[in-house]
């Protein structure tokens, strides 16, 4: 009965690909909604390149451009596997005031966790990880895991994932553009730098721009 629905509403959702892929309250938000640019991120908490950008690079635009007002991030989940999946659930239980803290600790677990889904214990690191947020049993796991407003809200997240290629996690979309960290920005100096150079193009006037 379930999968039919999900089915259902999969197909429905990919009618309105444009409008999702628009809609900037979808996904998980910080900053302020007047910034300049528009940082969107699609990632995997089980991917290594989504951590070397959440521990590497997301420390200096948090602090020189998200909480400047310069740069509004929205994270939005790419499930690339069942445990993907189940993490997300377990992040989007709490609300979204809990959301980052709960990501945050994913990703300072991520090799724990790869490790013991490869030994077939990965539920024991999940609880660990969901204790301090007050998930610490099988139950409160699994009520996150089977939530099915949670479950639509990710399946909301991946339509709008439709409409950008995605080569990879993660993907960043820079007020429209997709850039990749493995490609353009294998520092938060060459990041800060790109960012730099969108908001002077960003303040030219158009004659300053043809110039």
């Amino acid at each position: 009965m379930l999968k039919p629905l999900l089915t259902a509403l999969i197909s429905a959702a990919a009618l309105a690909l444009p409008a999702l892929a628009d809609d900037l309250s979808i996904g998980h938000s910080k900053g302020s909604e007047d910034a300049p640019i528009t940082l969107i991120e699609y990632g995997s908490v089980t991917c290594g390149g989504c951590k070397f950008f959440h521990d590497k690079i997301m420390p200096r635009v948090e602090q020189d451009y998200i909480e400047t007002g310069k740069v509004r991030f929205i994270f939005r989940e790419a499930l690339r596997n069942d445990v993907d999946t189940a993490l997300i659930a377990m992040a989007r239980c709490k609300g979204p005031d809990k959301f980052f803290a709960i990501t945050d600790a994913i990703f300072e677990k991520q090799p724990e966790i790869i490790k013991s889904a490869q030994a077939g214990k990965v539920l024991d690191t999940f609880l660990d990880i969901g204790a301090e947020f007050g998930i610490n049993t099988p139950a409160q796991f699994d009520a996150c895991y089977e939530d099915m407003d949670i479950r639509l809200d990710m399946i909301e997240v991946q339509e709008t994932s439709e409409l950008y290629e995605l080569r990879g996690t993660p993907t960043l979309i820079v007020n429209g553009e997709e850039k990749y960290v493995d490609e353009d920005f294998k520092s938060a100096d060459a990041f800060a730098a790109y960012l730099d150079e969108q908001l002077t193009a960003l303040s030219e006037t158009p004659a300053e721009q043809a110039e």
